[in-house]
C-alpha cells in the first residue's frame, strides 16, 4: 500500500493542526514516517485549499451586544491575517524543503558525474593497457613461432642426416674397413638423438608459453569489458539524477508561485482588516452618538 496518499497526508495535517502545530512538508513527512517532498507537497496544498477560511463577513454577530461588535470584527480580522501569515510561512517552509531536495539531487548529480569521469578515465587507461598487452603478446607469439619454425627446420635437417647415415651404414656394413667409420656415425647419431630430445623439449616449452599468453590476453579482455559496463552504469545513474534535478526544479518554481499567491492573499487580508477596523470605528461612533432612550432591544 502506498505511504504518500491524499488521505494519509490529510490525516497527518489534521493531527498536526489539532495538536497546535503547523502542517508543513517536513512535519507531514515526519508524521508519515517517510516520503519525498515532491510527492507530499501537491497533496498538502490540495488539503490546504479545501480548508475553510475565516472572514469577517461570515461571522454571525449578536445584535444584542452592540458593544462587542468591534471586538468580534477585530478578532476575526486578526485571525484571518494570522491564518494568511501562517499559510505564507508554511509555503515558504515547503519551498525551502523542495529547494533542499533539489540541492541534494544536484549534489548527487555532480558526484555521479565525477564518478563517471573517473570510470571513463579508468576505462581508457585499461583499454590502453589492453592494447599494449595485446601488442606485447602478439610480439611474443611471433617470436615463439619463429623459434618453433627454426627448431622444426633443424629437426628436419637432423632427420635427413640420420637417414643418410643409415643408408651409409647399410652400404658399408659388409666392408670391414668401414667399421671405424660406422662407430663414429653411431656416436654422431647418439648425439643427434640427444639434440632431438632437447629440441622437442624446447618446442613443448614454446607451446606452453603461447597457451599462457592466450589465457592472459583473455583475462585482460574480460577486465576491460567489466570496466566498460561499470562506466555505462555510472552514466545511467547520472542521467537519472539529472531527471530528478529537473523535477525538483519544477517543484521549486511551483512553490515560488504559491508563495507569491500567499503574499497577495496576505496583502488582501490586511486590506480587509483595515476596512473592517474603519467600519468598526464608524459603528462605534454611531452607537455613541445615538440617544440611549432610542435604543431598542432587537429580537
Amino acid at each position: 500500500m502506498a505511504l504518500v496518499t491524499f488521505e494519509n497526508v490529510a490525516a497527518a495535517a489534521e493531527a498536526l493542526v489539532a495538536e497546535g502545530g503547523k502542517a508543513s512538508v517536513r512535519a507531514v513527512i515526519a508524521a508519515l514516517g517517510g516520503g519525498s517532498p515532491n510527492a507530499v507537497l501537491p497533496l498538502l496544498n490540495e488539503w490546504k485549499s479545501g480548508r475553510p477560511l475565516v472572514r469577517a463577513s461570515d461571522i454571525a454577530l449578536d445584535p444584542r451586544i452592540a458593544g462587542l461588535i468591534a471586538e468580534q470584527i477585530g478578532t476575526a480580522s486578526a485571525q484571518a491575517a494570522k491564518a494568511a501569515e501562517e499559510k505564507a510561512a508554511d509555503v515558504q517552509a515547503d519551498a525551502e524543503a523542495v529547494a533542499e531536495a533539489g540541492r541534494a539531487a544536484e549534489a548527487r548529480a555532480e558526484q555521479l558525474e565525477q564518478a563517471l569521469e573517473v570510470a571513463n578515465a579508468e576505462v581508457m587507461a585499461k583499454s590502453r593497457d589492453l592494447d599494449n598487452l595485446a601488442l606485447e603478446r602478439e610480439r611474443d607469439a611471433e617470436v615463439a613461432q619463429e623459434k618453433i619454425n627454426t627448431l622444426q627446420i633443424q629437426l628436419q635437417g637432423e632427420r635427413q642426416r640420420a637417414d643418410q647415415a643409415v643408408q651409409t651404414v647399410a652400404k658399408d656394413e659388409v666392408r670391414l674397413q668401414a667399421i671405424p667409420k660406422l662407430e663414429a656415425e653411431v656416436q654422431r647419431l647418439v648425439q643427434f638423438e640427444q639434440q632431438s630430445a632437447v629440441l622437442t623439449a624446447r618446442l613443448e616449452d614454446a607451446h606452453d608459453v603461447i597457451e599462457d599468453l592466450k589465457q592472459r590476453l583473455a583475462a585482460a579482455e574480460k577486465a576491460a569489458g567489466d570496466a566498460r559496463e561499470a562506466g555505462a552504469k555510472v552514466a545511467r545513474e547520472a542521467e537519472q539524477a539529472r531527471i530528478g534535478e529537473q523535477s525538483a526544479q519544477a517543484r521549486l518554481e511551483s512553490a515560488a508561485r504559491e508563495l507569491e499567491s500567499s503574499r497577495a492573499a496576505l496583502t488582501e487580508a490586511k486590506a480587509e482588516v483595515k476596512e473592517a477596523r474603519g467600519e468598526a470605528k464608524e459603528l462605534r461612533a454611531r452607537l455613541l452618538d445615538k440617544p440611549q432612550g432610542d435604543a431598542k432591544p432587537q429580537a
